[in-house]
């Protein structure tokens, strides 16, 4: 059996914070991990925990579900679906238990069983395990109730089928007057199993010299198939506060000139797919540039008056002279 356990308790990767909180009156619930990812092969089987605390001052419970998710939006939001008619963990993941009973500060770890069939189809399989406050029962006669969940996520071994492109690689505008200059990545998945597509932005000015090396998507966060991320990353040089003045944003963020900004994304099974992009732009600090032709000409201006003064006064000399 084959198998790969990768615990994300840094940033989560689909839009989760590192420690999710439910918070309903007196029901509160905090659990870890919020992402799993197994890499699995047909018929393997094997058990896993989940840590939940009370936060809250009373006894609580809490019940145990499972649902597929797909990703919604541009930062890959996780919406959950019950259970998908054309790629489904449902059936594979069940909780040693149904209900979970917290009392005021207690902190519990939860079983679940997952059982891949020996028929599982090659690819990606995702889904949330699930705590709410409601029964999944009831849950569909109240609407609305507080859950929080563990995100799961499976890679069935076989010939799956790992491809991804960059649809976009933009800059809010053309022309700057001092950094930061913001990116923007848009990528997309069309395979069959869940990328994370990495890698960094050279920026270089108009002599080819390296101004710059951004890393894109360092904490690793995932893009499902069939789905497209969006994936930042900003050059500046200093923070600065809002309300700094103009001068001290091109003095402090200075630059000048054309700068080319080349993109490399890798992704894939030991990072062995490349796609790459590249986008220009600008930085031109106009008011350092007016003050200095204002310094310039005055400068320029004093030398002519300074050089008027020495010919008066070595003419004023000249005549005095017998």
């Amino acid at each position: 059996m084959r198998r790969n356990l990768t615990c994300v308790l840094a940033a989560l990767v689909l839009a989760f914070p590192l420690l999710s909180v439910v918070q309903n009156d007196a029901e509160a619930l905090t659990i870890s991990p919020v992402l799993v990812e197994y890499e699995v092969g047909p018929g393997d089987a094997f058990v896993g925990s989940i840590r939940l605390r009370n936060e809250g001052k009373e006894s609580s419970t809490f019940f145990t579900e499972i649902q597929d998710f797909e990703a919604t939006g541009v930062q890959g939001a996780p919406n959950f679906i019950g259970k998908s008619t054309t790629r489904s963990l449902v059936d594979w993941v069940s909780f040693t238990e149904k209900t979970v009973t917290l009392a005021p500060g207690e902190t519990k770890f939860v079983t679940y069983n997952i059982s891949v069939p020996r028929n599982a189809s090659p690819g990606g399989y995702f889904g949330g395990l699930i705590f709410s406050t409601s029964s999944p029962v009831a849950k569909q006669q109240i609407g609305t109730v507080a859950e929080i969940a563990t995100l799961l996520l499976l890679r069935v071994d076989g010939a799956v089928q790992e491809t991804g492109r960059i649809t976009a690689f933009s800059i809010p505008k053309g022309t700057y007057s001092s950094l930061p200059v913001d990116f923007d990545i848009k990528f997309q998945n069309s395979g069959t199993v869940h990328l994370k597509p990495s890698g960094a932005i050279r920026v270089t000015n108009f002599l080819g010299g390296e101004s710059a090396a951004l890393p894109v998507n360092g904490d690793g966060r995932n893009v499902l198939p069939n789905s497209e991320r969006v994936f930042s990353a900003a050059w500046q040089k200093s923070a600065l506060k809002d309300d700094a003045s103009e001068f001290m944003k091109e003095w402090r963020n200075f630059g000048f000139g054309p700068y080319t900004a080349s993109l490399v994304l890798h992704f894939g099974a030991g990072g062995q797919e490349t796609v790459s992009a590249q986008t220009t732009f600008w930085v031109i600090p106009w008011l350092l540039i007016v003050l200095f032709l204002i310094l310039l000409v005055a400068a320029a201006l004093l030398l002519k008056q300074y050089n008027r003064w020495i010919v008066a006064k070595a003419m004023m000399s000249k005549s005095k002279r017998p």
